[in-house]
């Protein structure tokens, strides 16, 4: 298994901004599945379904994670997603004239190993509060703890450079290759760092290469920070 400190800092760097979440769009070819660890759903314009090996999906289609499966989506860049156990993410349909290519996540924790882009093309993974834009990287989003009506957002590196900014903040923070972040309810930004936790890490998605499911704990998290009033 490998980390956040296995690779250099040599891609491109990563946006993190609050923003709206776009609108559903007609569906069309967008990724395939091509692992699956237990019991993944697709739904299709309201219609689920139990999705197989090898199934093409659509953009519009959100893939559902059961408890203890882990499911890897293959975009077709190349580009490829893991969902961890528990976890939903949206597919979503390019805007008119957009370059820009996007998924939602709406819960769990989602793995993205990025293929490089060309200038002025991007990719975002967006939460119902937040986006991160990069041309080409890897990196690991999750939802923690729920604080009211929102979460707190861990976002950790393993490739690249990453910039975290909150509209409530008004700043922005760089995140180096081999540190995490929390935003607290994804506006309060912590300070980026080294965390032991993130060493857990299952980065691997190629089920010939080792097991794909990632189970750390992310309570654990939580015990690695240095702010013990809030732990």
């Amino acid at each position: 298994m490998r980390s956040c400190y296995d690779h250099p800092m040599n891609a491109l760097p990563l946006l993190v901004l609050l923003a709206a979440a776009p609108s559903r769009a007609a569906e069309t070819p967008a990724a395939r599945l091509v692992e699956s660890v237990g019991e993944t759903k697709a739904e299709s314009g309201g219609a689920g379904r139990f999705a197989k090996t090898g199934e093409a999906l659509a953009a519009g289609d959100v893939v559902t994670t059961g408890k203890g499966a882990t499911a890897v989506i293959e975009l077709t860049d190349g580009s490829r997603l893991k969902l961890r156990e528990s976890s939903r993410l949206r597919l979503e349909p390019s805007a008119a004239g957009s370059r820009a290519t996007e998924v939602m996540l709406l819960l769990g924790g989602v793995f993205a190993r990025v293929t490089k882009r060309a200038a002025g093309a991007e990719f975002r993974v967006r939460t119902p509060g937040a986006v991160a834009a990069v041309r080409g990287t890897e990196f690991f989003t999750a939802y923690g703890r729920a604080r009211g009506k929102a979460r707190d957002l861990w976002v950790c590196v393993r490739e690249g450079a990453v910039e975290v900014g909150s509209n409530a903040a008004k700043e922005r923070l760089s995140v180096a290759a081999g540190q995490g972040v929390l935003i607290k309810a994804e506006k309060d930004l912590g300070k980026p760092q080294v965390y032991d936790w993130t060493k857990k890490l299952n980065w691997n998605m190629d089920s010939a290469k080792g097991a794909i499911e990632d189970k750390t704990n992310l309570d654990a998290a939580y015990a690695d920070l240095l702010d013990q009033d809030y732990r």
